[in-house]
């Protein structure tokens, strides 16, 4: 006989795996939330929380979001009012990485040059130097130092020198 659904204990193992004491850990949340011990809730506990990790997910940002007011009052509290400098820097700092004001920011972008073709590299090519101002006048620069090399090579007389060996 198939096993029944019970939706109620699978809330409630929602509820204890995102808050209180088993918070995080599924076995004693399936546990809490009411199934036997005796029919393996390690396994009960990893299905359920697979199942509903969207609920599980959902759940956490909304006490994440209630509580994110307070904790940024206290931040302000502690920058304000701590009598100890190194608090009051360390709340700083991480007050500016919380607002992505980080001593560097480093933006990598890695791209697979060798799977694109010619004709993609040009265009993306053509596309970096109308962002770049400066690197057009440079490259002509350089084309006309080209040119006018091929041209003193070409005016160059071929001396091919003819010798006998005796």
């Amino acid at each position: 006989m198939p096993k029944k659904i019970d939706k109620e204990t699978e809330m409630k193992f929602v509820e204890a795996f995102c808050e209180g004491k088993t918070a995080g850990n599924a076995t004693q949340s399936a546990l809490a939330a009411g199934y036997p011990k005796d029919k393996s809730p390690r396994q009960q506990g990893a299905y359920l929380k697979k199942r509903y990790a969207a609920e599980i997910r959902e759940k956490n940002e909304e006490r994440i979001t209630s509580t994110s007011g307070m904790a940024i009052s206290t931040l302000q509290d502690l920058l304000l009012n701590s009598k100890q400098d190194l608090v009051k820097l360390n709340t700083a700092k991480l007050l500016l990485e919380l607002g992505n004001f980080h001593s560097q920011n480093i933006n990598i972008n890695v791209d697979k040059t060798h799977q694109k073709t010619d004709d993609e590299l040009i265009i993306e090519l053509q596309g970096l130097m109308k962002n770049i101002p400066n690197l057009q006048p440079k490259l002509q620069g350089l084309a006309e130092m080209e040119e006018e090399k091929e041209k003193i090579n070409s005016n160059k007389p071929n001396k091919v020198e003819k010798r006998t060996v005796n």
